[in-house]
């Protein structure tokens, strides 16, 4: 009984410190926890996350776009077997996205030096979701409300998030901010320039080609 109260108590503890002293939560995290704690995190406020979002769509005005298209009786048992399937794919999904997101940003990391481990990593990048949470009670209030606020909250909490994975690499690999922001942005602006070099070689290719089929 008194272990599952300091269980509860730290929990409430890193619920705080993380979202409003992140400096000291993301380094405790990074310290103390393992990545079982953060992938249960991730795994909680994934399932919060999809519960409010579910219950905030109007299923009348779905069901009637869906059946233009779709057999009423489909479209119902789309409709009621679909949070069993959300929270199925989340429980699979959500472990493969955490670790492989994490393993992106370790490498990324020991490309400038750092020298945390990956599984502390890990940790912190599920703590990072932890704003995600507040978008609940948000959801509900926005339904008494004359104005949509969800979209504005989620960009919201998207940004604190964020911070919050890159105070998180700073902790794990005892980084400047400035150097676990890049980190954290290092794989975007590789695929970015990924990308633009692939369209640029494609359009280098079909460049000739199109002059030949279509000449001036």
């Amino acid at each position: 009984m008194r272990e599952g109260t300091e269980s509860v108590n730290q929990f409430i503890d890193d619920f705080y410190d993380v979202l409003f002293k992140p400096a000291k939560g993301m380094s405790r995290v990074a310290i103390h926890r393992s990545v079982w704690h953060g992938l249960l995190v991730y795994l909680a406020v994934s399932l919060i996350s999809a519960m409010t979002a579910f219950s905030a769509v109007d299923s009348q005005t779905i069901s009637e776009e869906l059946t233009a298209f779709i057999p009423q009786q489909t479209v119902a048992l789309l409709l009621q077997s679909w949070p069993v399937l959300n929270i199925i794919m989340i429980l699979v999904f959500s472990p493969i996205i955490l670790f492989v997101w994490s393993s992106v940003l370790q490498f990324s990391s020991e490309l400038l030096g750092g020298q945390g481990r990956g599984l502390s990593l890990a940790a912190v990048v599920g703590y990072a979701q932890m704003p995600y949470i507040l978008l609940a009670p948000v959801g509900l209030i926005s339904r008494y409300l004359p104005l949509d606020i969800m979209g504005l909250a989620g960009f919201m909490v998207f940004l604190w998030s964020l911070l919050l994975k890159i105070e998180g690499i700073r902790a794990a690999h005892n980084f400047s901010r400035r150097r676990a922001a890049i980190a954290y942005f290092l794989p975007l602006l590789v695929l970015i320039a990924a990308v633009v070099i692939f369209f640029l070689l494609l359009g280098s290719f079909l460049m000739p080609l199109l002059s030949e089929l279509y000449p001036m």
